[in-house]
């Protein structure tokens, strides 16, 4: 084993449980070491990992810790799909791991037991994990579940298993030697604007520029328009591929360069231009097909419904046109469920919304941190809580049935939701308001409406702030919040850190 990750990018593994006997460490590749033999070792000059078995505990509860919650709030969880999987710095060992959350059942009289597995690289290398981690993701599933088969009686002997870690990992040297993308100093994502011409890319481009004052033109680059976006700790290049026939030809036929590689898409059709619904649909089916068959790539596709202005929306043509894009896009995608958002330019926090849906499709630590949030809103009981950043993109979110009907809402829960993330961004701006001009003494404001009051948190975190709102029914709850709010914080400090780079 300690040869093949010599020749690997990955310095090491460690498989820990969380079981009656509280987090231990139960399989880790390099073996570790006594903390009598750590003085003899320098770190830095070192290229193989040598963990004590103090350091391997601090890992291994450092992650657990991002798994455990009260079994009230866990009682309505499904075990057997509990999959997650987030990036997670160690500083403290200039490491960083790909970690994949999970429980297994030993034996069916026994309780589910929890478990966290880490693929441990050098931090300065980290960003193999954000560009490959769709790919890493796909080979953990197969290896889990083969390796939960192996355990369904009791947990084997490390030198049992020894084997089947070995296999795991050169199936990821092989995609070394092909990865997604080359190894960066930093995370660069590619995001592509497609959809025929006047069907709103600009404009969505142009809203953007105005919230972030970021939006550098780049040279063109063979017929697309290349600007970047730093957004998050991240660099977004956004190709808008130009919806001119000649030029769709064009990406079409030199699919290598435009599509290949791409980490998400923003897929636009015209809400209004019903002439031209067929010939957008008929191109959508054309970029699916090539990045399936051809390209071999999953690549995440967010469908923009634009020009869904207020003077419009609600009329009975424009109500049957979404209705229509809606139901044969899912027939091209094979979904029930697709990601589509209306926007409107006059109303930027409508394309915020969208942005914010697509940018939390490539952090691998989304889900985690949405299961935690689950259960911190559980604990104390509020019935909506957002995580925004301060340009104004949820980052994570949690909803409760009890949600609309405090709201007397008459909308679908995705169409409350939609109300509710479309709004939120709107607090956050008028919280820094009411800072600018020291109107708030306190880190926080509240927004009374008739049956319920919105909270809302400044967190500093990092150098530019985070919010979180909470929608509540009793403002007493705020006392809770107060309590629970630097534990939660502190717990999520690091994936946060680590959302997208």
């Amino acid at each position: 084993m300690e040869k093949l990750l010599k020749n690997s990018l990955i310095k090491g593994f460690l498989f820990s449980i969380h079981d009656d006997l509280g987090p231990q460490n139960l399989y880790a590749y390099p073996s570790l070491i006594q903390e009598s033999e750590e003085r003899n070792i320098d770190r830095n000059n070192s290229s193989s990992l040598r963990l004590t078995f103090r350091d391997a505990m601090q890992i291994s509860i450092k992650n657990l810790s991002l798994l455990m919650r009260d079994m009230t709030c866990q009682d309505d969880e499904d075990l057997e799909n509990f999959k997650y999987f987030a990036i997670i710095p160690y500083p403290d060992f200039s490491l960083t791991s790909l970690t994949y959350f999970h429980y297994i059942s030993i034996r069916e009289d026994c309780t589910p037991i929890e478990t966290a597995f880490s693929i441990l690289i050098d931090e300065n290398k980290r960003h193999f994990l954000y560009n490959n981690h769709n790919s890493l993701k796909l080979i953990l599933n197969d290896f889990f579940i083969n390796f939960d088969t192996l355990h369904q009686d009791e947990f084997k002997e490390e030198s049992e298993v020894t084997q089947e870690f070995e296999k795991l990992i050169k199936k990821i040297i092989k995609l070394e030697t092909h990865p997604k993308n080359p190894i960066t100093a930093q995370r660069k994502m590619k995001i592509l604007f497609s959809g025929l011409d006047d069907s709103g890319k600009s404009s969505f481009l142009l809203a953007l520029d105005r919230k972030f004052s970021k939006l550098m033109d780049l040279k063109p680059t063979r017929g697309a328009s290349v600007q970047s976006i730093q957004a998050l700790g991240a660099n977004l290049f956004i190709w808008d591929l130009g919806g001119q026939s000649k030029f769709r030809e064009k990406y079409i036929s030199k699919s290598n360069i435009y599509l290949y590689e791409s980490d998400l898409i923003f897929y636009f059709i015209d809400i209004r231009n019903s002439n031209r619904f067929n010939e957008s649909l008929e191109y959508l089916r054309t970029i699916i097909d090539i990045l399936e068959y051809k390209l071999n790539q999953k690549t995440s596709i967010i469908f923009i419904l634009s020009k869904g202005d207020l003077d419009v929306i609600n009329k009975p043509n424009i109500k049957d046109n979404v209705m229509y894009i809606e139901s044969q896009i899912k027939e091209i995608v094979k979904k029930k469920d697709i990601d589509s958002y209306i926007t409107s330019i006059f109303e930027i926090t409508t394309i915020l919304r969208a942005f914010s849906a697509g940018i939390a499709t490539l952090s691998p630590n989304r889900d985690l941190i949405n299961y935690n949030l689950k259960g911190f809103s559980k604990k104390t009981n509020v019935f909506i809580t957002l995580l925004l950043s301060e340009e104004g993109l949820v980052l994570a979110n949690f909803y409760s049935k009890k949600a609309f009907k405090l709201m007397q809402s008459d909308q679908s829960p995705d169409e409350f939701q939609d109300i509710f993330e479309i709004t939120a961004p709107q607090f956050a701006m008028l919280f820094k308001i009411f800072s600018k001009f020291k109107a708030i003494k306190k880190s926080e404001a509240v927004f009374n409406f008739v049956d319920s009051y919105i909270l809302i948190k400044r967190l500093e975190l990092f150098s530019t702030p985070i919010f979180v709102l909470f929608l509540m029914d009793n403002l007493n709850k705020r006392k809770k919040i107060d309590k629970e709010l630097p534990k939660f914080t502190e717990k999520l400090k690091d994936l946060l850190i680590t959302y997208i780079s």
